[in-house]
C-alpha cells in the first residue's frame, strides 16, 4: 500500500484534513509574504479558495492525482509539499513537479529541504521516473539555494502568471534527474521501503 504519511528526522510528511484550515489560513493564502511566490494564490484572499484547497488536498488519491503533503513539526502544521503529476509544467509536460511553501516562522531552520527530500523519495518511487522538473522565480534565490542543494539544474525559463502580483514572472524551470538525486540522497525505494 502506499504510505501517505512520512516520517522524517524533525518533520512528519502527512495528508491535510479538514481542521488544519485554519492553520492553514493563517501561515500560508493570508501571509502576502508566503502568497507572493505562489503563482495560483488570489490576492487579498479569498477564504473559499483556501477551504477549496484543504479539501481538495484532503480528497486526493495518493496513486493517481498530484499529492499534497501536510509538513507537521511537532504537532503543527508548518507548511506544504505538492508531489505534482506530469502535465503542470507546458514545456516539459512529460516530468512530474514538486512544490513546496514554508510558514514565515520556520525559514531557515533547513525544514523544507528536510521535507523535500522526503517527498522526491515518495514521489520518485512512485512514478518510478527518471526526472523531476520545478519551477521558481527567478527572483527567488532562497527557494534555487533549496533545489540547489536537492539537485535540481536550470534547463530552461518560462513566464507565469502570478494572481497575487497580477502579472507574468519570469520562472527558473530546474531539472532534477534520478541518478543525482539518489547520489546526494539516498536511493528512493531503499529510502521508502516497499511503499509500492
Amino acid at each position: 500500500m502506499l504510505t501517505t504519511t512520512i516520517d522524517t528526522q524533525r518533520l512528519q510528511l502527512r495528508p491535510f484534513q479538514s481542521d488544519d484550515l485554519p492553520r492553514f489560513w493563517e501561515i500560508g493564502p493570508s501571509n502576502y509574504e508566503i502568497a507572493r511566490w505562489l503563482t495560483g494564490l488570489t490576492w487579498p484572499p479569498i477564504m473559499m479558495e483556501a477551504e477549496a484547497f484543504v479539501e481538495q488536498a484532503r480528497l486526493a488519491n495518493a496513486k493517481t492525482d498530484s499529492f499534497p503533503f501536510a509538513i507537521d513539526c511537532n504537532g503543527q502544521l508548518i507548511g506544504g509539499v505538492e508531489v505534482q503529476k506530469p502535465g503542470d509544467l507546458k514545456e516539459f509536460p512529460e516530468l512530474p513537479t514538486i512544490g513546496y511553501w514554508l510558514s514565515e516562522a520556520a525559514h531557515g531552520q533547513g525544514y523544507i529541504t528536510e521535507a523535500c527530500v522526503a517527498a522526491l523519495h515518495w514521489g520518485f518511487a512512485r512514478a518510478a521516473c527518471d526526472t523531476f522538473a520545478a519551477r521558481v522565480f527567478a527572483t527567488n534565490y532562497p527557494s534555487q539555494k533549496v533545489l540547489k542543494k536537492l539537485g535540481f539544474e536550470p534547463a530552461g525559463v518560462c513566464l507565469r502568471y502570478s494572481k497575487p502580483l497580477q502579472q507574468d514572472i519570469e520562472n527558473i524551470i530546474m531539472h532534477l534527474p534520478r541518478d543525482r538525486f539518489e547520489a546526494l540522497h539516498g536511493d528512493a525505494h531503499v529510502m521508502m521501503g516497499a511503499i509500492l
